[in-house]
């Protein structure tokens, strides 16, 4: 395995993933909740009526697949985009949950998500569920690293929450990690702050 396997699709993918954290960053350093909320909200609006139109109409694919094309995987041609999930598990988010669960929870989407696969595409080796292993010790990692900025005091519920959430990751249940991820953290998240 080498790096050749993270063809520039992917790269160019995992990049506007990573972009995403955007929207946490920008909802804890700089904007009020509802304002967020309404931001997100229109981005996934966007996004679900793009891909409405580009699955009911073939002219309106033909020009979408020209210019987002390359960056879809093959269950997103005929399926809602990794994206539109994104936004939509964001817009969730903040809505269930408090800044301070929202926040770290869409981080891990953003950071962790893209880590594992900029880990395990290339350097995957050992089968782990329905990834890697070496993609999801790097989803784990990064997880606990994300959740300890924000919970410093909570060790072990934090390595307790970064392997459930890695353990979801590895092996999604029918259900697209983009929105999985952000929604689980916080549940996780919001019964740890019960404790």
């Amino acid at each position: 395995m080498s790096l050749a396997k993270l063809r520039s699709h992917e790269i160019v993918r995992k990049a506007i993933h990573l972009s995403s954290s955007i929207i946490p960053l920008s909802y804890w350093f700089f904007f009020e909740r509802h304002f967020t909320l309404e931001i997100v909200i229109l981005l996934a609006l966007g996004f679900l009526t793009a891909d409405y139109l580009r699955l009911k109409s073939g002219g309106v694919e033909k020009h979408f697949l020209r210019v987002f094309g390359s960056a879809l995987r093959q269950h997103e041609q005929k399926n809602l985009t990794g994206a539109t999930y994104v936004f939509t598990g964001s817009v969730v988010a903040i809505f269930l949950f408090p800044k301070e669960i929202a926040v770290p929870a869409l981080l891990i989407l953003s950071i962790s998500d893209t880590l594992a696969a900029l880990v395990g595409i290339p350097f995957g080796k050992h089968k782990f569920l329905k990834k890697s292993l070496e993609g999801s010790t790097a989803f784990f990692i990064s997880t606990a690293i994300i959740l300890s900025i924000f919970f410093p005091e909570s060790l072990l519920i934090n390595l307790a929450i970064a392997a459930i959430v890695t353990l979801a990751e590895a092996y999604p249940m029918n259900l697209d990690d983009n929105f999985l991820i952000p929604i689980l953290s916080g549940i996780l998240l919001s019964l740890a702050s019960l404790l």
